[in-house]
């Protein structure tokens, strides 16, 4: 695959490329990682956040990437994934991902810088019921079910600022790939992505984080409050 600045990188991996590797297979994973631009926490407003995840599961974006686990963060998404299509540009589908969702940041930094205000997450929440709570752990550890961020607290969560807001790019634009290459390294992948929130100290299991979860073909997942 052609490097261009429309590719992310991972952090815990040089760039690896595989001779012979034919990098439009449609059955090849990828772990990436795309940067907010200088690491701005811009994700931590849950507003923005919201809109990203719902452009990235979005069936127009599923239609070309095929998405495995992601999980994203104040100042980065990781995404385990692939082209959905065999011969199909994966650096092009994540490109027009970028570009959409910074048209989101614009939009969203109008309102962030007019109302001196960034929607953050709360910092108590009303616990339910053991009998009401019983049925949602349980389908909250399964993967089954996914909290709403209004719907938990978030500890050590940065503190954004409406200066956040006023750069003009939302991505970084350097870029690596790694390739899975067996069922262990998908493992490993798959473990550093979820668990990435309590290495934070933003929640005490992965679960519970509201920005993370899988494809639809690993899970369908559902809504919870």
């Amino acid at each position: 695959m052609p490097t261009s600045p429309d590719f992310p990188y991972p952090r815990r991996y040089n760039s690896l490329r595989l001779l012979g590797f034919d990098y439009g297979d449609a059955s090849a994973l990828f772990f990436l990682t795309m940067d907010t631009d200088y690491s701005r926490p811009a994700f931590g407003d849950i507003t923005l956040a919201k809109s990203v995840l719902a452009a990235l599961l979005h069936s127009q974006t599923q239609a070309r990437i095929r998405i495995q686990a992601y999980t994203l963060m104040p100042d980065h998404l990781h995404l385990l994934a692939g082209v959905r299509e065999a011969g199909k540009n994966l650096s092009a589908a994540l490109g027009a991902f970028k570009s959409y969702t910074t048209q989101l940041y614009w939009k969203r930094s109008h309102q962030v810088i007019e109302e001196q205000r960034v929607a953050l997450p709360p910092t108590s929440v009303q616990k339910s019921e053991r009998r009401e709570a019983a049925p949602l752990l349980a389908a909250l550890m399964e993967w089954r079910a996914s909290l709403r961020p209004e719907a938990i607290e978030l500890k050590n969560w940065p503190r954004v600022q409406p200066e956040h807001f006023l750069g003009k790019h939302l991505w970084h634009e350097s870029f690596n790939d790694h390739i899975i290459r067996n069922d262990a390294d998908l493992r490993e992948t798959i473990e550093y992505i979820v668990l990435n929130p309590v290495k934070r100290g933003y929640v005490s299991k992965p679960q519970f984080y509201p920005f993370s979860g899988f494809g639809v073909e690993m899970d369908e997942g559902l809504d919870a409050t």
